[in-house]
């Protein structure tokens, strides 16, 4: 028989990293508001961004921007549709 060759060792145990972000201001309100619409925490999407992974713009999108209509969309749908017609018509 062959001797077997030994496993090679394990490197040693290295220290875990511990980091610390903080962000604050327009950025700070931009997370919050992000997490709150994604279900995740602002401290999960603070370090992403500092990691770069999730970038915030310094200048505002052109052609971006909030949707500015009316507050209840349902209101200017006929419901039930016509049997003639195939989807709801809005009436404006």
């Amino acid at each position: 028989m062959t001797p077997q060759p030994q496993p090679a060792p394990e490197p040693p145990a290295q220290p875990p990293i511990t980091a610390s972000v903080t962000v604050s201001g327009v950025e700070a309100q931009i997370l919050r508001d992000l997490a709150a619409v994604l279900g995740r925490t602002p401290e999960e999407l603070a370090i992403e961004h500092a990691a770069g992974v999730l970038p915030i713009p310094a200048e505002p999108l052109v052609g971006w921007a909030l949707f500015d209509g009316p507050p209840d969309l349902a209101a200017l749908v006929t419901w039930p549709p016509s049997p003639r017609s195939s989807p709801p018509i809005a009436t404006a």
